[in-house]
């Protein structure tokens, strides 16, 4: 997170035009340009106005800063370190997608996913595996074959829940006669999905290709889209390798749960009694969720609530008991408030693939790429058919000339080059050796075009080589950063404690108390507690608590400042005793002080974070100044006052 926000920054502070009018500084070999440090205000600005609003000096001075620790991560060669390469090449990688891939397509998928989301189908199907990279000779095979099966089907030989069950791969959906429910765009891969919203219910479609197989697929049914739903839960936990008595508890207490919402009491106060760590502290509120993602049983429960308030009967799962609250239940979202979502699922999902293979096709077409036949054919003569089968590369005779294969743009692909490849990618086992062979040709000239238009993309677009500077830069600011400023913070421990020593006074418990607290909801359970407390028969509480009884009381225990809770603030007592039951909220508490804590500052490790925090702030602050002795630093005052007038 620190590395991405550090990141950011830099990318913030260092936006130029690639061709620099005027220079505004130099900060050692460095050159900033005007242009770059106006781009560099402006968006800053834009950013910060809200916040930490700047002037165009105080912007120059940052700047000189940021341009202080880029000149000493140069200095330092730390450009060259293979680490650095790495990483960096990976976030150029990341940067490059966008420009080697098609924008219109995406666009039409995003387009078409929002329609299909606006529907919900329920389709079986019947698979049968294939790899993806089969061969095309294997491919046609296993076509043939369901085309067959297809035939049985449409002639009513076979039921294509019977296929499903006796001839399908997929041994989950076969229990059920192939049905996978409904589900919407983005629950399946990507043919598959298209197949299935194309067709009719109850026709069956052609065999359909994707990287588990083919597959035969039904449609059974057609609904509008569920939208989604926002619940609360009450929850009690009982896995499925629970012992009986750990289930029966859970199911016991759900039930409990349910007659009591039935009497009347609200679904919040009884969250308390709830076992799932996770929502309890937010009123058992889950996030939204549409179809195909949660457990069946607890989605039908779920969507089947009509009106805010309603709740489920108690709901079994795999993972133990709920009962279930609707908060509110929303459509699907207009195509304006989806479109960036669909947008990120479409780059993630297999469609994806679509823009880019499109963006190829075109990119053979714009470079004029083109295979010499006669040439390829000698190539593949050369090679020993019968020794590649078996696992081993030979040849059958010498390459005593290098031919032109294929030429594109100004680049040419040899014949060496393509017998190097085909080494490199062989395959044990196989009968249709040229088959394969031509294969692996399209695979090594896709990716040479792909290579080729990517080593271009920094001279065709200099928003592209903008953006990798941008990044390049601020990877070496994080990693010289976290060497000269965070680590070494961490690391020194006399230094953290001077400092500590320094600001401790910034950093204060108000009065506190050590406390043991019980919500009841029967005044009776309630006064036996505070009486218990006062003799001190902890053993008699504890009992209490393991009992039936223990669904109505809520303990809390710790140390607190009056401000830090609610209840807590309500009965506030700082002299060391029981007090109470105190009727609150429909409840009562009783409150035990243990001890009282005067007003002081807080110990080093409860705020060891925020002064490491500091001290690397002083860190910081010695090593910028450090690097102005190091670095000369001009500015041209000429071209400065020009620029500032310009700037808002």
């Amino acid at each position: 997170m620190r590395k991405s926000i550090l990141i950011l920054g830099a990318l913030l502070l260092s936006i130029s035009s690639w061709a620099q009018s005027d220079v505004l500084l130099t900060v050692g070999n460095l050159e900033v340009g005007a242009d770059e440090f106006k781009a560099v205000y402006e968006k800053n600005k834009g950013i910060g106005s809200q916040v930490d609003p700047k002037t165009p000096e105080e912007y120059l001075d940052l700047y000189i800063k940021f341009k202080l620790k880029i000149a000493e991560a140069y200095a330092l060669k730390r450009d060259t370190v293979s680490s650095f390469v790495s990483e960096f090449k990976g976030y150029r990688d990341q940067l490059a997608k966008p420009y080697l891939n098609d924008p219109t397509a995406e666009e039409d998928l995003i387009t078409e996913a929002y329609e299909r989301l606006q529907s919900e189908v329920r389709a079986a199907h019947i698979m049968y595996a294939l790899d993806a990279s089969a061969l095309p000779s294997d491919t046609a095979r296993v076509y043939k074959e369901m085309l067959r099966l297809r035939s049985q089907i449409e002639k009513g030989n076979l039921s294509f829940e019977e296929a499903a069950r006796t001839k399908s791969a997929d041994t989950w959906s076969a229990k059920q006669g192939g049905d996978l429910g409904f589900f919407t765009a983005f629950s399946m891969v990507y043919p598959f999905e298209s197949a299935a919203y194309s067709l009719d219910i109850d026709q069956v479609s052609m065999p359909i290709r994707t990287q588990y197989g083919y597959h035969l697929i039904k449609l059974l049914d057609k609904r509008p889209a569920s939208g989604t739903v926002k619940v609360r839960q009450i929850f009690f936990t009982a896995g499925e390798n629970a012992d009986l008595k750990t289930q029966l508890r859970a199911e016991r207490s759900a039930k409990e749960i349910f007659n009591r919402l039935q009497k009347g009491e609200s679904f919040e106060s009884l969250v308390a009694f709830s076992e799932d760590r996770k929502t309890k502290s937010t009123g058992g509120e889950m996030p939204e969720f549409g179809i195909n993602k949660m457990m069946p049983s607890f989605e039908e429960a779920a969507f089947a609530l009509e009106e805010p308030g309603d709740y489920s009967m108690p709901i079994q799962t795999n993972i133990g008991w709920h009962v279930i609250q609707l908060i509110s239940k929303r459509p699907l979202g207009s195509f304006e408030e989806l479109q960036k979502e669909i947008s990120r699922k479409v780059k993630r999902d297999s469609r994806g693939k679509l823009g880019a293979a499109k963006f190829v096709k075109q990119l053979r077409k714009d470079l004029k790429f083109d295979v010499n036949e006669r040439n390829y054919d000698r190539a593949v003569a050369m090679i020993d058919k019968n020794a590649f089968k078996s696992g081993e590369f030979m040849l059958k005779r010498s390459n005593k000339r290098d031919y032109v294969v294929a030429t594109f743009a100004d680049q040419q692909i040899m014949q060496s080059q393509l017998l190097n490849f085909w080494k490199l990618n062989m395959r044990q086992g196989l009968e249709k050796v040229e088959e394969y062979l031509r294969l692996q040709f399209d695979v090594m000239a896709t990716d040479l075009i792909i290579g080729y238009e990517d080593r271009q993309l920094e001279a065709k677009y200099p928003e592209f080589r903008n953006l990798v500077r941008e990044y390049k830069e601020g990877i070496l600011l994080f990693d010289l950063t976290q060497e000269m400023v965070w680590d070494k913070a961490a690391n020194d421990s006399v230094g953290v404690y001077d400092q500590y020593q320094k600001v401790k006074n910034q950093y204060m418990w108000d009065d506190r108390i050590a406390y043991s607290s019980y919500v009841c909801t029967d005044k009776k359970v309630a006064k036996k507690i505070a009486k218990w407390s006062k003799k001190g028969k902890v053993a008699k509480i504890a009992t209490l608590l393991k009992s039936e009884q223990a669904l109505s009381v809520v303990v809390d225990e710790g140390t607190a400042q009056k401000k830090d809770d609610e209840l807590i603030a309500k009965v506030w007592q700082t002299t060391p005793g029981v007090y109470g039951p105190t009727e609150l909220d429909g409840g009562f508490v009783v409150l035990e002080v243990k001890e009282f804590l005067p007003s002081q500052p807080k110990a080093l490790k409860e705020v060891k974070g925020l002064v490491i925090a500091s001290y690397q702030d002083v860190l910081e602050q010695e090593w910028v100044k450090s690097l102005s002795e190091k670095f000369d630093v001009k500015v041209n005052s000429e071209v400065k006052s020009q620029l500032f007038q310009t700037l808002k």
